[in-house]
């Protein structure tokens, strides 16, 4: 009976990560929709490149010799 449900479960992942990367890529003033798709193909792994990706943009725009202190 639940063997047949795991198609069901990958999409539910897929709609979740979707959405938690369309707002953290909001938040962060990023591309909402590539992230978006790439977090419906590949979930938590995207975690890593996403929070690097972030934080290279964020000393781009504040310059890379400020300091910045996080509080």
């Amino acid at each position: 009976m639940l063997a047949g449900l795991w198609p069901f479960g990958l999409v539910v992942l897929a709609v979740f990560f979707s959405a938690y990367f369309y707002v953290e890529a909001t938040k962060a003033g990023m591309k909402r929709v590539n992230w978006a798709l790439a977090g419906a193909v590949m979930g938590p792994m995207l975690i890593p490149l996403f929070t690097m990706h972030r934080y290279i943009l964020m000393k781009r725009d504040s310059g890379y010799n400020n300091v910045w202190m996080q509080a």
